[in-house]
């Protein structure tokens, strides 16, 4: 046990240091593109391994690899800029320069995670659930608490049986065939399934359950098969998994400040599966997610990376988006605004948010969540 946990240890510092140098990165080569100067660009923290200089940019390589930072010219404002050095610094740049630096790191995160998306779509492929049978229900309970023999019962279906159509659309997987299935509710629905080489027909009557139609049966969570799409599909779909998830992450990202969080962090309230958790515990669930298959492993790896990206560009300071709100106020109104009178509400979001994210942190080392991947 203490072994995994060094071993979960490592592995997290891995993986942060890879996140904050792709990060970095972005920044760097984005100051390099608009002409604003990197004043120094380190891999690692700490006293230097490897440094030197060239094009105005300190080049190190330090003894705590775990991570790296950048700092650009004139991004802070109480540093000293020579009269050579003004025309390649930060606030000597137009705006949509600076927005383009500030940007940078949240850009490079989200292409990774449309990186990983593609590849599982594409080359890699992901499980896609059968439609098999699993089991049929007896009966369904109704929101209003009214109990009914389910559908699937009254039409014979079984175990094991797998439905290939329904009113004469084919249906090749659960999740086309439970959207078939939602559109019809309270109708009569022709029902074409097999088992093995044997093909059946029956009718079936669904019942509306919110709007949905429900034939009261489960899918065989072990029956599967692995879906590939060609690579140019496999870009359509990694786009519209960026969409889906964004509304995921802007709901998480929501719970973060809400009453359930908060009563978690006091430990008045039990943490599940949909609470936040800590980087450590997000690293976590990633690994975890490694023993289902590479495709569950890298859809979360790319969660998480997209997750930062979305988080990185709140509008708060000292977040890039909080850069970015003051370079379009600045635009908007033609005054420069003196980011030193910010520095009491960064401070002010810096504590608050280490105070949580050490809290979470202590809950998924202490008390951590089961599982996800295991019933």
């Amino acid at each position: 046990m203490i072994l995994q946990d060094i071993g979960y240890a490592i592995l997290i510092l891995l993986f942060l240091a890879f996140m904050i140098l792709t990060h970095e990165a972005g920044h760097f080569f984005a100051a390099r593109w608009v002409g604003i100067t990197p004043k120094t660009f380190s891999i690692g923290f700490g006293p230097e391994i490897k440094g030197w200089d060239k094009g105005g940019t300190r080049y190190a390589v330090k003894w705590f690899l775990a991570g790296g930072s950048v700092q650009i010219l004139g991004m802070n404002p109480d540093e000293e800029i020579s009269e050579e050095e003004w025309p390649h610094s930060y606030y000597a740049a137009a705006p949509w320069r600076r927005a383009v630096v500030v940007v940078a790191g949240s850009f490079v995160h989200l292409c990774i995670a449309f990186l990983l998306f593609w590849l599982i779509f594409w080359p890699i492929g992901y499980k896609v659930l059968t439609g098999e049978i699993g089991k049929v229900q007896k009966t369904v309970k109704l929101a209003n608490g009214q109990v009914l023999e389910a559908p699937g019962y009254q039409a014979g279906l079984k175990k094991g049986e797998t439905i290939t159509s329904v009113d004469g659309v084919q249906v090749h997987n659960w999740e086309e065939l439970t959207t078939q299935l939602q559109k019809k509710p309270g109708q009569q629905v022709a029902l074409v399934y097999k088992l093995g080489n044997r093909q059946f027909t029956t009718k079936a009557k669904l019942l509306d359950v919110a709007g949905r139609g429900i034939l009261g049966v489960q899918v065989d969570l072990n029956s599967t098969y692995t879906q590939r799409s060609n690579p140019f599909v496999a870009l359509g779909q990694a786009g519209r998994e960026l969409g889906r998830v964004s509304v995921a992450l802007g709901k998480g990202i929501a719970s973060i400040f809400s009453l359930h969080t908060l009563k978690v962090l006091l430990g008045t309230t039990q943490r599940n599966q949909e609470s936040p958790q800590s980087i450590v515990g997000a690293t976590r669930v990633a690994f975890q997610a490694a023993g289902q298959g590479i495709s569950v492993f890298l859809y979360v790896v790319a969660y998480l990376f997209f997750f930062l990206s979305i988080f990185n560009l709140l509008p708060l300071p000292p977040f890039d988006g909080g850069h970015l709100l003051v370079i379009i106020i600045e635009k908007v109104f033609g005054k420069r605004i003196d980011v030193r009178k910010l520095m009491p509400i960064a401070w002010a979001v810096i504590i608050v948010l280490s105070l949580v994210a050490l809290r979470l942190a202590m809950l998924d080392i202490f008390k951590p969540l089961p599982n996800p991947f295991k019933p």
